[in-house]
């Protein structure tokens, strides 16, 4: 056989780790990518969740999801040529289904493969963005029930303290974790597990967050990555007092440096009261997600 023909060859896949980081980050930072779920701190706080492996091809990375199916996978993210490489081999040997694709990433799969993929509209899976000032001026009528929502929360206790989350008090924040997983249970969110991972390596995923007390006690944790510097992923707030959800994520949202514009609050998942939260809240946009399966 001719060298030069380079075959395509089956894709090999490992399990995710500490140890790549940086070249994940890299290659995310490179392509723009600026959906929540491809920063490497939210692969591998779910990566048991889920089932997560990975591939790397020239400069793109690829996110197998056991949990979806034996064939299921995260879109590629990454350089065109580096998606194409990942889209090429994996269409040699097998029929891919593609969750988490965006408008952009729907539109690459009908130009590079057209009329080869169907896709599924998957409204649970869209992504809310928030303007963060908006969030903490909450101006004009449209914000009246949050601010009376941050009202109640905030008397709800005679004093609050918060702190940076950091490797001294983390250990904190997994009690905290812990203790609302017992009272409330997973509460269909099932992020428990996730969220303890995230904070078991919190340092090593760069990741930035506050630690809240209410007359002495810690009640409330929130934890995120930036996924640019204007643009921050709230992965994890887990609050234990009753109504103080709205006056925590205030003072939150406040502690974040000035650069940041954007909050990325993540989908509803389906969840009625999650999502009658998060659009009570007036996001200003919706991120539209799609499933793209290949025509059989």
């Amino acid at each position: 056989m001719n060298k030069s023909e380079n075959p395509v060859q089956p894709l090999k896949f490992k399990p995710l780790s500490l140890s790549q980081a940086e070249h994940v980050e890299a290659i995310r930072r490179r392509s723009g990518s600026t959906l929540y779920v491809y920063t490497f701190a939210s692969l591998f706080a779910w990566k048991e969740d889920e089932k997560y492996e990975i591939c790397f091809s020239e400069d793109a990375f690829l996110i197998k999801n056991g949990t979806e199916g034996k064939n299921a996978y995260l879109f590629p993210c990454g350089s065109d040529s580096g998606k194409k490489s990942l889209l090429d081999s994996l269409l040699k040997y097998e029929a891919p289904e593609f969750y988490c694709l965006t408008d952009k990433d729907k539109a690459f799969l009908e130009a590079e493969y057209p009329g080869r993929f169907e896709f599924t509209e998957r409204r649970n899976d869209f992504v809310y963005l928030f303007d963060k000032d908006a969030q903490i001026a909450l101006k004009g009528k449209d914000y009246k029930k949050q601010r009376h929502q941050i009202n109640i929360g905030k008397a709800s206790a005679k004093e609050w303290k918060f702190q940076l989350l950091t490797e001294a008090n983390v250990e904190r924040a997994i009690k905290i974790n812990q203790e609302w997983t017992e009272i409330k249970g997973n509460n269909g969110l099932a992020d428990s597990k996730a969220a303890q991972c995230a904070l078991e390596n919190f340092s090593q995923l760069s990741m930035f967050g506050l630690i809240f007390q209410a007359d002495g006690k810690d009640t409330a944790y929130i934890a995120g990555s930036f996924i640019t510097p204007d643009t921050f992923d709230l992965a994890f707030c887990k609050v234990l007092g009753e109504r103080q959800d709205f006056y925590v994520r205030w003072e939150f949202f406040r502690s974040l440096p000035q650069e940041v514009k954007t909050i990325d609050s993540e989908e509803d998942l389906g969840i009625e009261g999650l999502r009658i939260n998060k659009l009570s809240r007036h996001p200003k946009e919706l991120v539209r997600i799609w499933k793209g399966s290949l025509k059989l």
